[in-house]
């Protein structure tokens, strides 16, 4: 199997200050990394979970089910929480492509999964830990050609997930901007904006369920 869904937090003995969460500060890096991975196999497993911190009784999985989780126990928090956030997001990239290096290669070595990871690892870097991802198959124009609607998945360290959409109404030259999602998010929310369409005189984007989630009129 790809791999199609991989996270990097705390485990739940890990000591941390009261309203610190590791995966607040991972899910962009993360979110990034996946946006620019090659489609690839890495141990064939679909999910691969890294965990920060004592693991307990926590079980590691090596590709259980499709499902791969490694403990890195002697992660120092202190040390890390101490760092800027740029050396933060470098050290957390680098443990990143470590860990899914060891797990490719466990079974020997797997060239095409390590240049994959390097790759997208390299790509994160040279994006400045910032990427912003159009959503196309959200983009509407009104039937008439004269508004449109365009969507972007805006990916970093300030906003951490974030939708916005770019609105151009008849008569206007410049789009209006508009928050589609809490800002900042941590949540992937693929699912959450699925489709989206145009009604009346309102673009409306709707959940995988078919629930309206966002509506901004065009008028």
């Amino acid at each position: 199997m790809k791999l199609n869904l991989l996270t990097l937090h705390e485990s739940d003995l890990a000591a941390l200050p009261d309203g610190v969460y590791i995966r607040r500060l991972t899910h962009p890096i993360t979110e990034m990394f996946m946006a620019l991975l090659p489609a690839v196999e890495i141990n064939g497993s679909s999910k691969i979970a890294v965990v920060l911190g004592p693991q307990g009784e926590a079980e590691a999985f090596d590709n259980v089910l499709g499902v791969t989780a490694v403990f890195i126990e002697d992660f120092d928090f202190a040390h890390f929480l101490a760092q800027d956030r740029t050396a933060q997001n470098q050290q957390l990239l680098e443990l990143l492509r470590e860990c899914l290096m060891d797990i490719a290669n466990r079974k020997g070595p797997n060239l095409q999964a390590v240049q994959a990871i390097n790759a997208a690892a390299d790509a994160v870097v040279q994006s400045q830990f910032q990427l912003t991802l159009p959503i196309k198959k959200l983009g509407k124009r009104s039937k008439d050609r004269k508004s449109r609607v365009e969507v972007f998945r805006r990916l970093d360290s300030e906003v951490g997930e974030a939708w916005y959409c770019e609105v151009t109404r008849a008569g206007q030259s410049t789009p209006q901007k508009l928050w589609m999602s809490d800002v900042p998010g941590f949540i992937d929310r693929r699912d959450y904006f699925k489709t989206a369409e145009i009604s009346g005189n309102s673009y409306i984007a709707k959940s995988r369920l078919g629930w309206v989630v966002f509506e901004t009129p065009l008028a």
